[in-house]
């Protein structure tokens, strides 16, 4: 064979004159397709020995053409942070996902945007198989939309409350709204009664933050903690709003941080002003990964199973696309507290101004 022709890739027929057998005996055994054709043993390894001997590559291309399928699933999430910046949620993330979509010999591809004027649109181009949505836009006019969309689609993080009333979109998620009462329960038992809810800007309008605000505010009033707009602040990333927030002396004793990211942050930044942790203010997170155990002090902070939930998430879109059906399978994971060095009893209001 020349070398011209390897170049241009060594097609199925090419094998088959090779190894003196038909087409589909070398596609039954390179590829497995033809349940009526039958090959011996010996002369499927010599195809393969054929196969590997003329550097036969399949034509994925093709392949392609003839399933209609990438065997490639799209990973959405918007505002994707740094994934060696401290916080391991992606970490998790990422490894839940590619542990079944690897084994089950699917590629990934992250999408870190989409076309908001056509969002359903731009993503059913043909290049994937399957959508995991992280965060889910939850407006009733996108979901009027979501119900014609065709491609396979599994939502995390938080269930977007009309399509999942329908069944027609398939969530996983943890139970963000008990995760809240948890830390309620935990502060309130320490004593505090003003506690401020700290979201992130650029991520103040995702479900499972929402999720996350609605579970604050329903488990304040049930311990008849009064709570308004003056209880709930949009911060950056790092939380440089932190010390001009505190020397206005809200009277707040703690704060519960939308994620850890947040959570740690709002550590570092008491530090900075000497504010002491957890003896003058109380913070817990959400999350809970290893990277609590390494902020000073240690993070108090919801546990949600990051890794089972997106790994299961990857499953059910599987089964999606091979032929499932996506209604059983929505599902919410349990949540835990991990109680850490970063929340104790509520300070008497005396203390809680000492260093202004």
């Amino acid at each position: 064979m020349r070398i011209s022709d390897r170049r241009a890739g060594v097609t199925l027929r090419q094998v088959a004159e090779e190894a003196g057998v038909s087409i589909a005996a070398v596609s039954k055994v390179l590829h497995g397709r033809g349940d009526s054709v039958r090959v011996g043993e010996e002369r499927a390894q010599a195809i393969r020995k054929v196969a590997e001997r003329l550097n036969y590559v399949p034509n994925l291309s093709a392949r392609q053409l003839r399933t209609n399928r990438t065997n490639t699933v799209g990973l959405l999430f918007e505002n994707f942070g740094e994934i060696s910046a401290g916080p391991q949620y992606y970490v998790h993330l990422l490894d839940g996902v590619a542990s079944e979509l690897f084994s089950r010999h699917y590629r990934l591809t992250i999408l870190p945007e989409f076309d908001h004027h056509a969002p359903l649109q731009s993503l059913a181009d043909g290049r994937v198989d399957g959508l995991i949505w992280c965060k889910l836009p939850g407006t009733p006019s996108f979901l009027d939309q979501f119900r014609e969309f065709s491609l396979p689609c599994v939502a995390l993080n938080a269930p977007p409350p009309q399509a999942a009333a329908d069944g027609k979109v398939a969530f996983v998620s943890c139970d963000n709204n008990a995760g809240s009462w948890l830390v309620i329960n935990h502060l309130v038992e320490l004593g505090h009664r003003r506690i401020l809810f700290a979201l992130e800007r650029r991520e103040e309008d995702t479900p499972d933050a929402r999720a996350r605000l609605q579970g604050f505010f329903a488990a304040c009033h049930q311990h008849g903690i009064w709570v308004g707009e003056e209880d709930v602040v949009t911060w950056s990333t790092d939380a440089q709003e932190f010390p001009a927030w505190w020397n206005q002396r809200t009277g707040h004793t703690a704060i519960y941080a939308w994620n850890e990211r947040l959570g740690a942050e709002i550590l570092r930044a008491a530090d900075r002003i000497e504010l002491r942790i957890p003896d003058q203010l109380s913070v817990v997170g959400f999350d809970s990964t290893q990277y609590c155990e390494t902020t000073i002090p240690r993070l108090t902070a919801v546990n949600q199973p990051i890794r089972e939930m997106s790994q299961y998430a990857a499953k059910i879109l599987l089964d999606q696309i091979e032929g499932g059906s996506a209604e059983r399978y929505s599902v919410i994971f349990p949540c835990t507290l991990d109680v850490r060095d970063s929340t104790a009893i509520a300070p008497r209001p005396h203390s809680i101004g000492e260093l202004h």
